[in-house]
């Protein structure tokens, strides 16, 4: 009698029966098509299912990145804010009470610039004069009159110049267009109607075939002359 190995006395799975089924094996021989379209179906659903959870990482990190800079904008606003603030709040306390009135001193009848200048515009019938009158550092105000007095009869005298000189020129202009020779109206161009355009042509007819009538004539005559 046979003695059985140690081995298989360590086997506890061991099958007490093996049984052929037909159906089985028909299946793994027919199946290689249907198993390979399987695998390649569960191959793609496991990449979606990857590609899925890449998106969903991105976007929160898109959400995180995000939220990390509107923290820093509001972080970067806040203290320009209080900045200015600062600015503010010491501008006030440096600022003087001057009242209502304080800002309206100098108000004069006449136009003043930052300097202290007034200007003052004269106007008779053929001259136009401005007068700009600044302070001057004189003592007394006779010199600031007699100043005055100056600048406005140097003004009247350029503007009289000026209207000298216009004067001069009129005569020599008036006189330059007086010998030029009147200018020639021109004819303006007309198209003729249906009718003239007929009686043209007519007339050309006629005197085409007078002309043709006496060259007839005269090459008869030519030849009678040569018998």
């Amino acid at each position: 009698m046979a003695t059985i190995s140690k081995r298989r006395r360590l086997n506890p799975n061991r099958p007490e029966e093996i049984t052929f089924d037909p159906s089985s094996r028909a299946d793994y021989l027919t199946g290689f098509h249907k198993r390979k379209l399987a695998r390649k179906e569960h191959a793609r659903e496991i990449a979606m299912k990857r590609e899925k959870e890449e998106k969903v990482a991105e976007r929160k990190a898109l959400r995180e990145q995000r939220r990390k800079e509107l923290e820093e904008h509001v972080a970067e606003f806040n203290r320009e804010l209080r900045n200015q603030n600062v600015e503010v709040k010491g501008e006030e306390d440096g600022e003087e009470w001057v009242g209502v009135d304080g800002g309206r001193e100098g108000d004069g009848e006449g136009e003043e610039d930052a300097e202290g200048r007034e200007e003052d515009e004269f106007v008779d019938e053929d001259k136009f004069t401005t007068v700009t009158v600044e302070p001057m550092e004189m003592e007394g105000d006779d010199d600031e009159d007699e100043a005055v007095r100056l600048r406005a009869s140097r003004t009247e005298a350029d503007g009289d110049a000026e209207a000298s000189k216009t004067a001069k020129k009129q005569p020599w202009s008036r006189s330059k267009m007086a010998d030029a020779k009147p200018k020639v109206k021109k004819k303006k161009f007309r198209y003729e109607t249906k009718a003239e355009r007929q009686a043209t042509r007519n007339d050309q007819r006629k005197k085409s075939k007078a002309a043709r009538a006496r060259r007839e004539k005269a090459k008869s005559s030519d030849s009678s002359s040569r018998r």
